[in-house]
């Protein structure tokens, strides 16, 4: 009986293990982000209309039928400035009038365009074939399981900032994205790590403000969950939109 006790309970130990490992691997990170993309937005994303403000600024993007359109206006000196970036071109206008850009204002004014519309729509895009994403070791925030992803961009296809690295916390439950980081190597490099909050639907799309965190020390972005848990991180900004408009594009 002591013999068979002990296969019993190594058996079940086995079962266990098993059952542990399954449960990491059941999902690949594709299956994952693809599962946050649908928890998000879905099929909405395809075809949609959204405005926005944000400091000052208004934004706008018209994604239709794989074509789109990212535009940021607001007042200046000059005039009222219109930022307009297509699959096509990148164009400044001044009052209506195109104005002829060098390469290094050209490259600023559409990061800031561009970038402002991509964390508002997260993770919109995150599923696109020129994504590389790797499944990290799953945590625990704040008392809550996620998976974790990493994800980068290829030389080909990934713009200018291809060497960029990005981390997504994504609930194991209900797949929300509600915390990410990301690195990056313009003006003097850096990391950013962003807590999400103020969650709500907008005609089907979900949007949240974050709180914006930085270190004061070298730390690799896949590594601020443990910076954030352990009070490491200085707060920065908090990321608000507002005005929030949403047109679904037939």
């Amino acid at each position: 009986m002591k013999n068979y006790s002990l296969y019993c309970l190594i058996f079940v130990g086995l079962v266990c293990l098993e059952s542990c490992g399954d449960d990491e691997q059941k999902l690949s990170a594709d299956q994952i982000i693809q599962k946050a993309v649908e928890r998000h937005g879905g099929e909405k994303y395809n075809n949609m209309e959204v405005e926005f403000d944000f400091r000052k600024r208004h934004f706008r993007a018209k994604i239709s039928k794989g074509q789109y359109v990212y535009e940021r206006s607001f007042r200046s000196k000059e005039g009222w400035v219109t930022d307009v970036w297509s699959n096509d071109k990148f164009k400044r206008m001044i009052d209506e009038k195109e104005i002829k850009l060098d390469q290094e204002n050209l490259r600023t004014y559409r990061t800031a365009t561009n970038s402002v519309i991509y964390f508002a729509l997260l993770p919109f895009n995150l599923d696109d074939p020129v994504v590389n994403r790797q499944l990290m070791r799953s945590v625990e925030i704040n008392d809550k399981a996620y998976y974790k992803v990493e994800m980068t961009y290829g030389q080909n296809g990934g713009g200018e900032d291809f060497e960029d690295v990005y981390v997504y916390w994504i609930d194991k439950e209900d797949f929300t994205i509600d915390y990410l980081a990301y690195s990056f190597n313009i003006n003097g490099g850096g990391v950013r790590f962003r807590e999400a909050y103020n969650q709500r639907e907008v005609n089907g799309i979900r949007f949240q403000d974050y709180r914006n965190y930085t270190i004061d020390k070298d730390f690799p972005a896949q590594e601020l969950d443990y910076a954030f848990q352990t009070k490491q991180l200085r707060l920065l900004s908090e990321i608000k939109l507002e005005n929030i408009k949403v047109g679904l594009v037939e």
